[in-house]
């Protein structure tokens, strides 16, 4: 047995001690299936608002660039980040919250914060949803907790309180604005494919290479709004990189602006494994300038797309997660990242955490928000079959895709809404490492690394998901 294994071993033992200790102490509650919520008017209202979250450069202050190793300390500003808030209503003071940020994540506990300050402000009026999304740029800083400077290789908590305490009073600023802000106009859903835009870690049958945009035109004649979403992470520049980027979504939105005048609203979608193409391996600051263009060539591209009726109807579930992943567990319990523990007797640690999902329909438009960074085929379908599994399983002991579960796939998902909670990876991919489980990658049968696993909360976690999402569209109606 060598050193990694008995770190494991003693990881694995103080995440179930602690399990057993929440068994003890803490009563998980039943969560309720709670009906939808209906907005419809004779209009779609929309406004928007953004703002800069550059931190205040001091040599006294030290943030961490957050997306690959721990302890990388930011030197400078390439691009600035931004926050950005989406005001939706069907022509009355009831509506919604759209927030997105150019951060890595946000956990649960830090989204019901930004929560709790939008809904107290006084001069938004009957809001019934927020929801936060992150670009999950990795060249932005630690807000999550986990890419803080390490002691014997255990990343402590990274996030500077003054930055987070910004982040929070921003998102509430421009949730403000976003809603003075609005307008009446039409709203229209639409794709384009985007060939070759994507880039695979791990064999996927299908990448899903499409983006799709949700067009708000003002009847006033003014800019429109673009809310654009692409399954692809925002990490081109590596873990080399110690300068704060917002990565190619800066350049997405810079690019439509240029050309258009449009205001872009972006998030990611079923991005597990998945990057955007590498256009230039020589200069990669020039690489995340051509996806920007690539994909905003893409946006402006469509020309075929769909009026969306003025009705905005969404159900959001609570649900609790397993936590297999005794390092995650590990991190959570010496204060990394934010965690609110509850018990489960059957999961690896004793412990699960309560998270969320938002189903939402804007006229026939299907959305999701989800927790976490799902793998394409396990929102879309095109799961390996027995001979290209990594686990020689057969596609059968996955569940259903969650397009298959909504019977549309024109569905636009969401990812790493309202909590980071790692990847979902479906059951017949799903290898860990035999002695070292969650703490170091894994090969498989044939001879592929298996890192995605080791940011999982476990092998369940597509089943919970799927599972959550059946009740959620039979509640739906």
């Amino acid at each position: 047995m060598d050193i990694m294994d008995l770190a494991s071993k003693a990881v694995r033992k103080v995440s179930g001690a602690y399990g057993k200790k929440i068994q003890k102490t803490v009563v998980k509650q039943t969560i309720e299936r709670n009906p939808p919520v209906t907005i419809s008017g004779e209009a779609y209202r929309l406004g928007f608002a953004s703002d800069d979250i550059v931190p205040e450069l001091r040599a006294d202050k030290t943030y961490y660039i957050a997306g690959h190793g721990s302890g990388h300390k930011m030197e400078g500003v390439k691009t600035p980040v931004y926050i950005s808030a989406v005001w939706l209503d069907c022509g009355k003071n009831e509506g919604i919250i759209w927030l997105s940020a150019d951060i890595v994540g946000l956990t649960n506990t830090e989204v019901e914060i930004i929560r709790n300050r939008v809904k107290s402000s006084r001069v938004i009026k009957g809001c019934k949803s927020v929801n936060f999304s992150c670009t999950h740029s990795h060249s932005g800083i630690d807000t999550v907790g986990y890419w803080g400077k390490p002691v014997l290789s255990i990343p402590l908590n990274g996030k500077d309180p003054e930055y987070m305490e910004m982040l929070f009073e921003k998102a509430k600023k421009v949730s403000e604005e976003a809603f003075l802000a609005k307008k009446e106009g039409k709203l229209y859903s639409g794709t384009a494919p985007i060939p070759d835009g994507l880039f695979a870690k791990r064999p996927f049958p299908d990448k899903h290479e499409v983006l799709s945009r949700l067009r708000f035109v003002p009847a006033d004649g003014s800019n429109e709004t673009w809310l654009i979403n692409v399954g692809a992470h925002p990490n081109t520049l590596g873990g080399d990189n110690r300068m704060l980027s917002g990565e190619y979504p800066y350049y997405l939105r810079e690019e439509i602006a240029q050309r258009t005048g449009a205001n872009v609203h972006f998030g990611i979608g079923a991005l597990g494994g998945m990057d955007a193409a590498q256009l230039d391996n020589e200069d990669l600051w020039n690489s995340i300038m051509l996806q920007g263009k690539m994909f905003a060539d893409a946006a402006i591209s469509i020309e075929k797309e769909k009026e969306l009726k003025p009705v905005i109807k969404f159900l959001k579930r609570s649900f609790y997660l397993p936590v297999d992943n005794n390092v995650l567990a590990f991190l959570a319990i010496i204060g990394t990242m934010s965690f609110n523990p509850f018990p489960d007797e059957t999961s690896e640690t004793g412990l699960a955490t309560k998270t969320e999902m938002t189903y939402m329909t804007l006229g026939d438009q299907k959305l999701l928000f989800l927790p976490g960074e799902n793998f394409v085929s396990t929102v879309y379908g095109g799961y390996a079959d027995k001979e290209t599994s990594a686990t020689g399983q057969g596609e059968e002991v996955n569940p259903p895709a969650l397009a298959e579960i909504a019977d549309d796939d024109g569905i636009i998902v969401y990812g790493n809404t309202n909590d980071m909670t790692g990847y979902c990876v479906e059951k017949n991919n799903f290898i860990l490492n035999p002695t070292q489980p969650y703490l170091n990658t894994a090969r498989d049968r044939f001879d592929e690394k298996h890192y995605h696993e080791t940011n999982s909360m476990g092998p369940r976690t597509q089943e919970v998901i799927a599972g959550t999402f059946k009740e959620v569209v039979e509640d739906f109606g």
